[in-house]
């Protein structure tokens, strides 16, 4: 039996610690804040899994190994925070991420459904679209509750004996001994260290100093009442005009929820905070705002600000570095396969996968 210590208590931190425990490891994980911790970028009411990738086949396989991984979380948790809405994305010009994911269903055989722009608003009422959009429609994907998954995960982690250290900042990791030191002084010897520590992670270790910091920025809307139907019965929204735009649909009790990678800041937890005004949700909005009927009648709700690591590749990099295995370069793609990471992490510390096939895998290259 080994001892993993987990840095940070997010989806990814604490599916690491459920696959160690699961593997008949002693566990301890380590969180800066509370438990669970309300500023991880993990803990929002909800996220999307869907297998639009444009052509990024490697992580488009992924979404389907991701699937298998959360079914086998319900199983151990019994409970399934989970709904298939389906997943939709209008393609606006040639060679966009619409138009390339389409060749990719059809080499990997994902089944999906193609229209045009008027059957586009036939599924989504609430859209206007050009007569030359495209919608690309498929079934399997929805809507994960996050913070349910991120609670559900802290009581399984409980309950199967790991140890779960709140308020319990990091100062130091020797990768190489597997030694943690606490800023408070303590030290904790572990086998292995698995790093999941998000925008921290620069901070905590400063070798990495390639990895950009950025603050997202996503607003929960109030919806048209004539169009609320639609919404919570209709498909989160992959990719809808320029910018990388995405809705999540108020499926299970949640909020609808407006995301746009234009509205992406650089900025550090320390300096720029995780407070929003409504301003910013009306510039999110107003990036929907073309393609919206009734537009001008979407007010902001409240705003919800996450931190995370991304590079201009926008590829996942998981690394061992010593006895320790760090997890980065994530941004708000990693949640959907969280549960995933958690074991090809976990199976990597054990010697059953090379690091070095990790690394690529993580990276979409397999």
């Amino acid at each position: 039996m080994k001892h993993i210590i987990v840095v940070g208590a997010g989806a990814v931190g604490l599916s690491c610690a459920r696959a160690a425990l699961k593997r008949g490891h002693r566990v301890t994980v380590l969180e800066q804040g509370p438990l669970p911790n309300p500023q991880s970028a993990s803990y929002d009411q909800h996220r999307m899994i869907r297998y639009q990738y444009g052509d990024a086949e490697g992580y488009t396989r992924m979404v389907g190994e991701a699937f298998g991984a959360w079914d086998r979380l319900w199983q151990d948790i019994g409970e399934r925070h989970f709904v298939p809405t389906g997943t939709f994305g209008v393609s606006l010009e040639a060679n966009d991420e619409i138009q390339l994911t389409v060749p990719t269903f059809k080499r990997l055989g994902i089944s999906h459904e193609l229209m045009d722009g008027a059957a586009a608003e036939r599924l989504c009422p609430q859209l206007t679209l050009p007569a030359s959009a495209q919608g690309l429609y498929q079934a399997d994907g929805g809507v994960l509750f996050a913070d349910r998954i991120v609670d559900s995960l802290l009581a399984w982690v409980r309950g199967q004996g790991g140890e779960l250290r709140s308020q319990s900042k990091v100062a130091h990791i020797d990768t190489f001994s597997s030694r943690v030191t606490l800023d408070n002084g303590d030290v904790l010897q572990g086998d292995a260290v698995v790093v999941a520590a998000g925008a921290w992670l620069p901070g905590l270790m400063p070798q990495l100093d390639d990895l950009p910091i950025w603050r997202q920025a996503v607003c929960y809307v109030d919806a048209p009442q004539q169009y609320l139907a639609d919404w919570a019965n209709g498909p989160c929204l992959t990719d809808l005009g320029i910018g990388d735009n995405y809705a999540l649909a108020p499926a299970g009790g949640t909020g609808l929820k407006f995301g746009s990678g234009l509205h992406r800041r650089a900025g550090t937890p320390a300096l720029t905070g995780f407070k929003a005004d409504v301003q910013e949700g009306y510039e999110v909005i107003a990036h929907f705002a073309p393609y919206l009927r009734d537009a001008s009648e979407y007010r902001p709700v409240r705003m919800a600000v996450g931190y995370y690591v991304k590079d201009a590749s926008s590829k996942f990099r998981v690394q061992q570095d010593g006895q320790a295995v760090v997890v980065t370069n994530c941004d708000g793609q990693m949640f959907k396969f969280s549960t995933l990471m958690g074991e090809r992490v976990l199976a990597c510390i054990d010697g059953e996968l090379a690091a070095d096939e990790l690394t690529r895998w993580a990276a979409g290259e397999r």
